[in-house]
């Protein structure tokens, strides 16, 4: 039987493990501490449990309305269904489940009968034996977060493989998703080391690191923290403190791990994009030509996207740096002489000038992103078109600004 703390610490995304159990058992979240051999606690953001029923002594249901569910219980009833109509209200029926050890509130119940299989979407810890873990399987990084921490497995013949680990069996198995995205399984006896460094050479490690380990050591009256950076199998592991110092700690001195968040780890979250590749609010960029006449450039009909009032535009490049001049415009009307052959007219037009591109003062947000992408932002606050010159194009960004009841 398992036993439930309940703790509010928010288990960060990217650590997210799924830790399957014998029993049929699955929790998400992350491994909070453990003593091998002996027992480990999950931190968990949601946990699908099975137990016998053999030792349930009360069972106590309550209808909750929608308005009066937490987000976490809206999102997964809409998603699954579970919602119960009475009198035209949205409700979810939760139960509070007291077995002889334990007790486990408001949670949905999956299956009934010889097994209780009930699903618990709040944040709590639950403490296993350690023989009960099956396998453990990580949530894979997104391909858009360039901060965190990434593997070396270091095997038995010197050869070294870069990536993730996304799933053990402990002291069995292990499967790393690779630099090059392959994905490779190891047998425990293959690897000699695993190293752990920073995801991102451009950043400091520190608030790469997203939870930091605590260890217990037998004879120490003070735990150590810090961020394991080496383990060598069945032997010793290298923590490092965030002075710079670091300790080799015998495998047999360790009396135990935990895990805390660390409130200091930044999420940096960036796109790849294509070398000179410029793109508008996420979409590739339309650039249009504008026609000198004297001393206008005259907008045309074409636009490059429509926006209302207030929108706040996005332009993101990779042009070799972030260093690219970029000067945004808004164009004015001036009545601009045409002539076809002896003939000559005067129409109003929206334009802008050279000068209007030297001395603009329309602001704008110009930014390095953490690839060395340029990123450009701003808030259009004003009917009209604005014209985003970027050294080096012939052409420009043209976006055209309406009232929001007009779109």
């Amino acid at each position: 039987m398992l036993f439930v703390l309940c703790a509010g610490v928010n288990a960060f995304a990217q650590n997210i493990e799924q830790i399957y159990m014998k029993s049929g058992s699955v929790v998400e979240g992350y491994i909070a501490e453990q003593n091998p051999g002996k027992y480990l606690i999950v931190q968990t953001t949601k946990a699908t449990i099975v137990a016998n029923s053999d030792s349930l002594r009360n069972k106590i249901t309550e209808r909750i309305s929608v308005e009066n569910l937490p987000p976490e219980w809206k999102e997964w009833a809409e998603e699954n269904n579970k919602y119960i109509d009475n009198a035209g209200v949205k409700q979810l029926e939760l139960v509070t489940l007291e077995f002889k050890n334990s007790v486990y509130s408001k949670v949905f119940i999956l299956e009934k009968g010889s097994l209780v299989k009930f699903i618990d979407l709040s944040p709590n810890r639950y403490t296993f034996k350690w023989g009960d873990m099956y396998r453990t399987v990580k949530s894979e990084r997104p391909d858009n977060l360039f901060s965190g921490l990434k593997e070396v497995v270091v095997l038995a013949d010197g050869s070294t493989v870069d990536g993730q680990i996304i799933e053990q069996f402990p002291g069995k198995d292990l499967k790393i998703v690779t630099d090059k995205n392959e994905v490779l399984s190891y047998k425990f006896d293959q690897v000699k080391q695993i190293n752990t460094e920073k995801l991102n050479p451009k950043m400091d490690l520190w608030p790469q690191v997203q939870l930091l380990d605590k260890i217990s050591v037998k004879g120490e009256d003070s735990d150590l923290v810090g961020f394991i950076s080496s383990r060598t199998l069945g032997k010793e592991l290298v923590i490092e403190f965030e002075n710079g110092n670091k300790r080799t700690i015998p495998q047999n001195q360790i009396l135990s791990y935990a895990k805390i968040p660390n409130e200091n780890y930044i999420a940096v979250y960036d796109k790849v994009i294509k070398e000179g590749e410029i793109l508008l609010d996420g979409k590739p960029a339309y650039f249009v030509p504008l026609k000198t006449v004297g001393q206008y450039l005259v907008l045309d009909s074409i636009v490059s996207a429509q926006n209302t009032v207030g929108d706040t535009i996005y332009v993101e490049a990779n042009l070799g740096g972030a260093n690219v001049p970029v000067t945004l415009v808004k164009a004015h009307v001036e009545n601009v002489a045409f002539a076809n052959g002896k003939r000559k007219w005067e129409i109003p037009c929206p334009v802008i000038t050279y000068q209007d591109l030297v001395q603009s003062h329309v602001e704008i947000k110009k930014e390095a992103t953490p690839l060395g992408n340029l990123k450009v932002s701003f808030v259009v606050k004003e009917v009209g078109d604005y014209v985003l010159y970027m050294q080096g194009k012939e052409e420009y960004i043209v976006i055209n600004v309406i009232e929001k009841n007009k779109q």
